[in-house]
């Protein structure tokens, strides 16, 4: 991700709004978002994801006036590196996951990231993946599986590494995918062999 989305400053205003997501989580959450609403606004995104029907977050939000806006222009990196990310044909897109942490707490972000990503997905409205390319029902029952991987052994040696490097090459693709083959507006990453045009 590009050097203007800032971990610490995402989490700080992730406690703004009283939020239990990571700033992994919200990442996620925003992509599988993404992914399903062509023409989101960061405020769309913001209403989506932290107030909806939680009454609660509402009035953290009411019971400070401007606080949602104020949180908007805060998060308008993070938003629109996003959305450029996502529709980068140079396949440039990577999950928001934490740097120089132990291979424990990037495993544990992983797993938050896919949880994310599949919450965004169902706010998105997207439940039902049978009319899309059997990659795609195959890739999101992976992040279900991914979203636990913070269980999975660390056997403690540069076997680790190379598992965390796999896992996040396998959730960049596959994210890319399941973009371009449910929001189409967006334009389609340029994989080999692909047949489809650009709009």
């Amino acid at each position: 991700m590009s050097s203007k989305i800032n971990i610490e400053q995402i989490e700080a205003d992730l406690a703004k709004l009283e939020s239990e997501l990571s700033p992994s989580e919200a990442h996620g959450s925003l992509c599988g978002i993404l992914c399903g609403k062509s023409d989101l606004n960061i405020h769309d995104w913001l209403a989506l994801t932290f107030l909806g029907d939680n009454s609660e977050a509402s009035n953290v939000v009411n019971s400070r006036g401007l606080l949602l806006e104020a949180i908007a222009g805060s998060f308008q990196d993070f938003f629109l590196e996003t959305v450029a990310a996502l529709s980068d044909n140079n396949l440039n897109f990577y999950p928001l996951l934490p740097e120089n942490e132990s291979e424990a707490i990037r495993l544990k972000a992983i797993a938050e990231w896919a949880q994310g990503f599949l919450m965004g997905l169902s706010l998105a409205g997207l439940r039902n993946f049978t009319e899309y390319p059997p990659e795609v029902t195959e890739f999101i029952e992976a992040m279900a599986s991914i979203a636990s991987v913070e269980d999975y052994e660390l056997a403690g040696d540069d076997s680790d590494e190379e598992a965390i490097v796999e896992f996040i090459e396998f959730i960049r693709i596959g994210v890319l995918l399941v973009n371009e083959e449910i929001n189409p507006v967006r334009i389609p990453v340029d994989i080999p062999d692909s047949d489809k045009t650009m709009h």
